[in-house]
Parts: C-alpha cells; sequence; structure tokens
C-alpha cells in the first residue's frame, strides 16, 4: 500500500516482474510518505470487452492522495486508465449514512458473476459490503459516465477479539461453490488512517446466495480465528489469493503486513 510498483511474482514468491503504476518520491527503501501514499488497498482482475484488467483502487480513508483507481492492461502493449474515485466514494459514504469525520476505507475487491464487490473495513465505521454491476464500474473508470447509479449495501457483523470487531482486509472468488472468501483482521486502532497493535485475522465465506437485497449479514459465528495449537496467530492478513479450487476444495496465499 505504499510502493509506487507492481510486482509479478511466480509460485515459490520470487518477483519476475515490476512496472511503475505512478511516479511518487520514495525514501531508500521504495517506501512512500503515509501523509502521501496513495494507499493501494484493494486489486482484482476483470474481463471485460475481450481484454483482462487489474482493478487498483485507494482505500479513500483519506480525501484526495487515497481516492485514486487504475485499470492497468494484463497483455499486449500496457495501457493505464487513471480515475478520481471520489465521486464513487462519496456515493458509498451517502448510502451508508456515514457521518462527518467517517471515510470510507476500502481494503478488498472481488469479481463474481458480473458483479464487483467492495469490502469496507470498519476501523472507525462499519464492516460493509458495496456491490456494483461490473459494466457500470467500468464505464465509470473508463470515463464514460460520472457516477455509479446502481449500488448496493449489506452491512456485516464479525467476530471479536478482545474486545475489537475484526475488520474486512482481503477478498477473493471462489467460482465452484459460488462464494466470496474473505479475510478479516483486528488490530487495536479505532480509526482508518492509524495502525494498531496486532491482535489477530480471521478468515470466512460469504455465498453469493446470502447477497438478498439490503441483507445484513451476520459472520460473527462463522468466520474462522487462524490459530495454532488454539493460540491465536498475531498476524494482520491483509489479502487472500486463491490459486486453485475445486468443489469441495482451494489451495491459495495469505498475505500479512504487521
Amino acid at each position: 500500500d505504499d510502493s509506487p510498483l507492481l510486482f509479478t511474482l511466480d509460485r515459490a514468491f520470487t518477483v519476475t516482474d515490476r512496472s511503475l503504476l505512478k511516479t511518487y518520491a520514495v525514501d531508500d527503501k521504495g517506501r512512500i510518505a503515509k501523509d502521501l501514499k496513495p494507499d493501494f488497498e484493494a486489486m482484482a482482475t476483470v474481463a471485460w470487452q475481450g481484454s483482462v484488467w487489474n482493478l487498483i483502487l485507494g482505500s479513500g480513508s483519506k480525501k484526495g492522495t487515497r481516492e485514486t483507481g487504475l485499470l492497468v492492461s494484463t497483455s499486449g502493449p500496457p495501457v493505464t486508465h487513471a480515475r478520481d474515485l471520489a465521486a464513487l466514494y462519496q456515493a458509498f459514504a451517502a448510502l451508508a449514512r456515514f457521518g462527518s469525520g467517517l471515510a470510507v476505507n476500502i481494503e478488498a475487491v472481488a469479481v463474481a458473476d458480473g458483479r464487483v464487490y467492495f469490502f469496507n473495513r470498519g476501523n472507525a465505521g462499519r464492516n460493509l459490503l458495496f456491490k456494483l454491476p461490473v459494466a457500470e464500474l467500468m464505464a465509470y473508470m473508463t470515463g464514460q459516465t460520472k457516477t455509479v447509479a446502481d449500488i448496493q449495501l449489506h452491512e456485516a457483523r464479525l467476530p471479536q477479539l478482545q474486545g475489537k470487531e475484526a475488520g474486512f482486509s482481503g477478498a477473493d472468488y471462489w467460482p465452484e461453490i459460488h462464494s466470496l472468501v474473505y479475510t478479516a483482521s483486528v488490530e487495536g486502532s479505532d480509526n482508518a488512517y492509524d495502525d494498531g497493535a496486532v491482535l489477530g485475522s480471521y478468515l470466512g465465506l460469504i455465498p453469493l446466495s446470502d447477497l438478498k437485497a439490503h441483507a445484513a449479514l451476520d459472520l460473527s459465528r462463522s468466520a474462522k480465528l487462524l490459530a495454532r495449537g488454539g493460540v491465536p496467530l498475531k498476524t494482520k492478513v491483509e489479502s487472500v489469493a486463491l490459486t486453485h479450487t475445486e468443489s469441495r476444495r482451494a489451495q491459495g496465499a495469505l498475505v500479512s503486513d504487521n
């Protein structure tokens, strides 16, 4: 979330390529300062009009600097569409009835059955899913439209650890069981900007059939706490990516940012 580069890795997690998303001032470790970083927290591939794109989203947790979205081509000549997401995130905030001082905090995005699911992390706000059609989002991302009209909202309740509710952190789609796979982490912070002590992380499923119009999601009992020997792993899982899926089994990777 603080690098100007998009990295390509092989299955052994070796970096095989990197490309510059946008020019930013970086320190000697290649990191962008916290108050300037675009906070690219969410990414998914989108098949659209015969091409496949990487959809990359800033979290929106700070106005201006964290409200950028990118579409990056995955094949052929490199093509990048950059989009100011302020209008879309304002629509999310209005639909969720956020009060003053609360910011959207998009930590994950997943694409399934012609819909895009934005996962809002409930640090200071609430854990929410925003659902919209792929076609509408892509029209917005490429500047064909100025707004997205068809947005649906789902409230979500996640488990608590040491009195702190987990917050969405990553997502992917498991097509054989028509379900979203999500990660959620718990840290001792009450806002979307500051980091807190890492307490633990969860993994869970959301069947698409549960996402009926305006239906709330109670995930407090179904989410699985990541533990070893009965002791919670103090790791902040930030993302999940599935590499192989079947009807009763999935393989993939969890990525932590501690």
